[in-house]
């Protein structure tokens, strides 16, 4: 009988997941990739919005599914961690709730945009307005990528 490894599935705001798994399914940047006990040590970037999959059983019969944006996934003595920037269960995405978030979102970064591209006297972005843009893009990509991810998979 086969037998399983630990996995633990993270944000840096929660913990989404904890058990032992049999195969892990993992939406690598580069491709997806399986894990299996015994896997080689590696150390791979997650894939923009991508489907997680955990067999919790040997047989495959029992999964769990997981939404993970962005971050890395690390596999090092039987011991997968999967450490997403945004993750969570797909089953609890609201999705008129992300699009309202998301059409709200995209207001405040046309108007922060806008106003700093009117004032004459800033020819640059500062370090902060750098910083401040990119989280917010950052956070507009993640709720983009659930609303991708409900309108293909329900």
């Amino acid at each position: 009988m086969a037998e399983g490894f630990r996995c633990v599935v993270a944000t840096p705001t929660r913990e989404l997941f904890s058990g032992t798994v049999y195969y892990a399914d993992v939406p690598g940047r580069d491709g997806r990739f399986g894990v299996l006990r015994g896997h080689q040590s590696i150390v791979a970037l997650n894939h923009e919005g991508g489907k997680l999959t955990l067999h919790l059983d040997p047989d495959g019969n029992e999964k769990k599914t997981f939404l993970v944006h962005h971050g890395c996934t690390q596999m090092l003595h039987d011991h997968l961690a999967v450490l997403g920037r945004f993750g969570c269960d797909p089953d609890e995405i609201n999705v008129e709730d992300v699009k309202a978030k998301a059409a709200d979102l995209r207001t405040v970064l046309e108007e922060r945009i806008a106003k700093h591209d009117a004032d004459p006297n800033k020819d640059v972005y500062t370090a902060a307005d750098r910083a401040g843009i990119d989280n917010q893009k950052t956070h507009l990509s993640w709720y983009e990528a659930q609303i991708a991810y409900c309108e293909n998979n329900r």
